[in-house]
């Protein structure tokens, strides 16, 4: 009688442990993955709610901005943006007291990447220090769009007198499908 006893609690124990897997793999689980995913689109969606206020609050701001930019644009045509680039160039080195001595510019085409294209030039020029020093506050808050990617200074004589400044700028055009806010 105790073996028949024994072997029912085994066959009942070994009932409740696969019913517990089972449950556990198709039901518990499950529901606890699903519930996971879902607090974590939840979260997701509460960022973007916020991200979505913070931009209302500063749209005035933000719509202001892109006003001056389209304001400041360079011209669709290459050679009347080309034209606008080497006027403030010569501003720049009119306002620093300073000479290029090389200046290669090279367009480059950002089709179907964003809306814009970049005029990208390389420049060397020489100078002291407070004209190169100009030169670079000059180039950061001219009213075109320019972008200073790379300088590099090298002394040209021992005392550090006379400096060389190697430079990587670029301007920013925004095309059409650009200011049709694409």
């Amino acid at each position: 009688m105790q073996n028949k006893q024994r072997e029912l609690y085994l066959k009942i124990g070994v009932g409740v442990v696969v019913g517990l897997f089972l449950f556990d793999r198709m039901i518990l689980s499950p529901a606890i993955n699903s519930w996971k995913e879902q607090s974590d689109r939840i979260a997701a969606l509460r960022q973007k709610v916020v991200r979505g206020r913070q931009l209302i609050e500063r749209q005035d701001s933000i719509q202001s901005r892109w006003a001056e930019m389209m304001r400041t644009d360079m011209p669709e045509e290459a050679s009347a943006g080309e034209s606008e680039v080497f006027q403030a160039v010569g501003r720049w080195t009119t306002d620093s007291k300073i000479s290029f001595t090389n200046l290669t510019p090279q367009w480059h085409i950002h089709d179907g990447e964003g809306g814009y294209d970049t005029l990208d030039c390389r420049a060397s020029a020489t100078g002291d220090q407070a004209s190169l020093g100009r030169l670079l506050y000059e180039l950061e808050t001219d009213p075109l769009p320019a972008k200073l990617h790379e300088c590099e200074i090298t002394a040209r004589d021992a005392k550090g007198g006379q400096l060389m400044l190697t430079v990587h700028f670029s301007f920013v055009r925004i095309s059409d499908s650009g200011k049709n806010g694409r």
